[in-house]
């Protein structure tokens, strides 16, 4: 088993490179942080981890390449063409500068919520989790689904269109190319860093202006 002995955490700088979880690292009182300087203060506090980077697919070398191998097999069937159309079709409607990134399932392997493999359910039954990054993209959705002040937002999906009309066209045609179903949510980047680090969930950047 290969570890990987981390001094706070991880942090994705470059696309590709995975998110390593965090052992059972919690911060502070379970309350979320407020501030860029709250999360670093937070984590700040917390021990050297060892994290076993073997449990999630591929491996540091290999995601510098690109979105590793497995990654790439689960949500897009393999296929780097795919995943490019996906990516810049989703980057056509939003802001110049956001950062779109992949996490869930399609990255771990399985679902942080029930722990069922990516597409128990059958081929084509999970989805991909995408997060974009960028602070004019929350004004995308509407007041009633942006949370926490705008630092989190309700997912768009098939179910919930009327979170971002504006975006949910796009999102339908990065969901036909995918060949599966896609909800988006908008966050910002010291967020999706936290939940990230308390919850254990790795993620990808599909692009590279984060």
């Amino acid at each position: 088993m290969g570890l990987l002995r981390v001094s706070r955490y991880d942090v994705v700088a470059d696309p590709g490179v995975v998110m390593h979880r965090a052992g059972d690292a919690t911060v502070g009182d379970g309350e979320w942080p407020s501030s860029r300087a709250d999360l670093d203060d937070a984590i700040a506090s917390l021990p050297d981890r060892a994290v076993d980077t073997a449990a999630w697919a591929g491996s540091i070398d290999a995601a510098q390449e690109g979105i590793d191998a497995d990654t790439l097999q689960r949500g897009f069937g393999g296929d780097p063409v795919r995943l490019r159309r996906f990516v810049t079709t989703l980057r056509a409607a939003l802001p110049p500068g956001t950062t779109i990134a992949l996490r869930g399932s399609t990255v771990a392997g399985r679902s942080y919520k029930t722990g069922e493999p990516f597409d128990a359910g059958g081929p084509g039954t999970s989805d991909l989790d995408v997060v974009i990054v960028g602070e004019p993209v929350v004004s995308l959705w509407v007041p009633d689904a942006q949370l926490l002040g705008g630092i989190n937002t309700l997912p768009l999906s098939d179910d919930a269109g009327w979170v971002a009309p504006a975006l949910d066209r796009a999102r339908r045609r990065a969901q036909a190319i995918a060949r599966r179903p896609v909800s988006i949510q908008a966050m910002a980047g010291w967020f999706l860093d936290l939940r990230t680090l308390v919850q254990g969930q790795p993620y990808v950047v599909l692009n590279g202006d984060m």
